[in-house]
Parts: C-alpha cells; structure tokens; sequence
C-alpha cells in the first residue's frame, strides 16, 4: 500500500492548485502576498487605502498603491469612499476575493480531514 504524503505537503499542492486557477496564477506573487494580508484584516476591520500604503513593510506607499491597482485591475479589490469625508478610500474584497479564500478554506478542510481519515 503507497504511503500517503504529509499533510504539509497534501496542503501546499492544494494551495498551488488554487493559485493555477485564472486569475489567481496572474498574480504576482507580491500582490498575492497583499492579498493574504487583505484578507487577513478584512476578517476584523475596515482598511484604509491609505494604511496600506503607510503599512507595508519593506516597500514604499507608491509601490504599495500599485499592487493594490493590480489587484483591482485583476478584479480582485475594490476601492470604497467613505461618504463623510471624500478624501478617504478602503480597500475592499471583490466576490472573486471572497472565492479566492473560500478555495484556500476548502483545501484546508479538506487537508484535514484527509489528515484525520488516516489518524
């Protein structure tokens, strides 16, 4: 009987069968790294586009703002204005955003219970 790959492993080719699907695999993987991060946040607040570019280690506001333009050229964020002051913007999840997390949850549960089928 063929012994059957980590977990580890099972979850990273999941993970890398999500990224091939179009237009996952047309992310870079800098915008895929905002991405998680986005998605991250999302889950217990509002973000300014602005916390964005103020935020991201290691890159300037400029180079932060044109990932975001990546993702929302890619269909993947959206740009909000608050309506009480026009000055500010949030970046907010598309529903190909939100499908791009629910594969990502759905290769983990999945991964978890293969991992618990063998257990």
């Amino acid at each position: 009987m063929p012994q059957s790959l980590p977990a580890d492993i099972r979850l990273l080719n999941l993970l890398e069968a999500i990224r091939s699907l179009s237009p996952f695999d047309a992310m870079t993987a800098d915008e895929e790294s905002l991405l998680r991060h986005l998605i991250i946040r999302w889950h217990a607040e509002e973000i300014p586009v602005s916390a964005v570019m103020n935020g991201m280690a290691g890159a300037s506001g400029t180079t932060a703002y044109r990932r975001l333009i990546g993702l929302r050229d890619k269909g993947l964020v959206q740009f909000r204005v608050d309506p009480a002051d026009r000055r500010v913007k949030y970046v907010e999840a598309t529903a190909l955003a939100k499908t791009y997390r629910q594969r990502i949850q759905q290769a983990i549960e999945n991964t978890a219970s293969s991992y618990s089928a063998i257990a």
